[in-house]
């Protein structure tokens, strides 16, 4: 399955960020191949049958694809920061040539490249049935759980088992180079598990492997790793997440009615508030949970600084932008001078911000009309046959997740999270499978 293999290597290779681009370079080139295959593939799958997956994925190329266009000199000298760009081109003379919207159109080709993953597993995931995108649960799962495995080799080794030059020394990363995008494969993980559990369908052929899926120990034993892992990562707002994550999961479990999920409640209950409790005593023992403590101190955190600075850009530059990717050297230029040091701000540490400060108004129209889009399709989906709403549960969950921690990190901008986001989206696409009476026999 073309999917599963994008989904692998997305999760492996889609971690480096900004600061390690090479990966994220071959993993662009191999969606790009894998999509380019997969278009032409015979059969009726080869393409998603909900338009809605393709006008979303026009809305969210429409941007950087718009700011690439070249634009006489009459029209982008009269944007906000037009004379500034005018006077640095005098100097070569070319202040009279034609120039794209964006002010480095080699950062927003790059976004717009950058995206070509996501979009591409999000259509590959809406051209699947219900049984192909277990599938695919069951891959995300056991990625953040072998991404935890890693994360422990990483803290025994002493770093020695860093995928990347760690800017976060001493905690779990797995495949990322980032604690903050490394809970999120985490958290994400722990709602595709539960997602699997509660969609599985129990094969006859398969009688041993199938009871694995109904012991709830062992599904427990899996999250708690997860949960463990998570923590060890020390991101502050992964673990402020936490909580909803578990509910969120326990929701997607009651939705399998093979199985009382609601008679364990009160068992599963005890063990989270024994896990809490020990993990309460080893803090006063532990080198790396007092270092996890240590984190809840926001004394030096310098994200409110970034945040009024990023506004002040967003201010001087609205209701334009400067173009997707654009947020470094912007940033830099209107940085007060008090706050200048040896640090480069490569992010607004809040992606909303970032958003507008890059694509201005049409950023802020692109986002509503995607969001409101993904949720027709939510509840459109939803109405479906129960079978999938699992699926669906995930799909909105994820998002809530990663919309959340937008709005103190960037969690998009890794290409591993941004492909975890199309997944979510493609499972509320309507699958070429069940359009037709079948479908209709079955709706509720």
């Amino acid at each position: 399955m073309i999917a599963a293999v994008l989904l692998i290597f997305a999760i492996i290779l889609g971690g480096g960020g900004t600061p390690n681009p090479s990966t994220e370079v071959w993993l662009e080139i191999l969606a790009g191949l894998l999509i380019l295959n997969w278009l032409w593939l015979p059969g009726p799958l080869c393409r998603p049958a909900d338009p809605a997956l393709w006008l979303l994925a026009l809305i969210v190329i429409a941007i950087p694809l718009l700011q690439l266009v070249p634009m006489p000199p009459q029209l982008w000298q009269a944007l906000p920061g037009g004379e500034v760009r005018a006077e640095a081109l005098d100097l070569i003379g070319r202040e009279d040539s034609w120039q794209p919207f964006t002010e480095s159109a080699p950062r927003t080709l790059a976004s717009l490249l950058s995206l070509v993953p996501p979009l591409a597993l999000m259509l590959m995931v809406g051209s699947l049935a219900r049984p192909e995108r277990q599938t695919l649960l069951a891959i995300a799962a056991v990625l953040a759980l072998l991404s935890a495995v890693l994360g422990a080799f990483q803290l025994a080794g002493g770093g020695a088992f860093r995928l990347y030059e760690a800017s976060h020394p001493g905690v779990v990363l797995g495949f990322q180079a980032n604690r903050n995008a490394e809970v999120d494969i985490l958290l994400i993980g722990l709602l595709a598990l539960a997602a699997f559990v509660a969609g599985h369908a129990p094969s006859q052929r398969r009688p041993g492997v199938e009871s694995i899926w109904r012991n709830g120990w062992l599904v427990g034993g899996v999250a708690l790793l997860l949960v463990l892992a998570a923590v060890l990562t020390a991101s502050r707002a992964g673990i402020a997440l936490l909580l909803p994550v578990l509910v969120a999961g326990w929701a997607i479990l009651v939705l399998d009615r093979r199985r009382n999920w609601k008679g364990r409640g009160p068992a599963i209950a005890a063990g989270v508030l024994a896990v809490l409790g020990g993990g309460l005593f080893l803090v006063r023992h532990n080198v790396v949970l007092q270092r996890v403590a240590e984190r809840f101190d926001f004394s030096g955190d310098g994200r409110e600084g970034l945040w009024r600075d990023t506004l002040y850009a967003i201010g001087q530059t609205w209701p334009f932008g400067t173009g997707m990717g654009t947020f470094a050297p912007t940033f830099i230029a209107f940085e007060p001078l008090e706050a200048v040091d040896s640090s480069i701000p490569n992010r607004a540490h809040n992606d909303y911000l970032e958003l507008l400060l890059e694509a201005g108004i049409f950023g802020a129209v692109a986002l509503v009309l995607a969001c409101g889009l993904i949720l027709f399709m939510t509840w459109r989906s939803w109405r479906r046959a129960r079978e999938w709403r699992p699926q669906i549960a995930f799909g909105f969950s994820v998002l809530v997740v990663i919309a959340a921690h937008s709005v103190v990190d960037y969690p998009l901008r890794s290409m591993s999270l941004a492909c975890l986001a199309g997944l979510a989206v493609g499972m509320f696409a309507r699958s070429p499978k069940i359009n037709g009476p079948a479908a209709s026999q079955t709706h509720h």
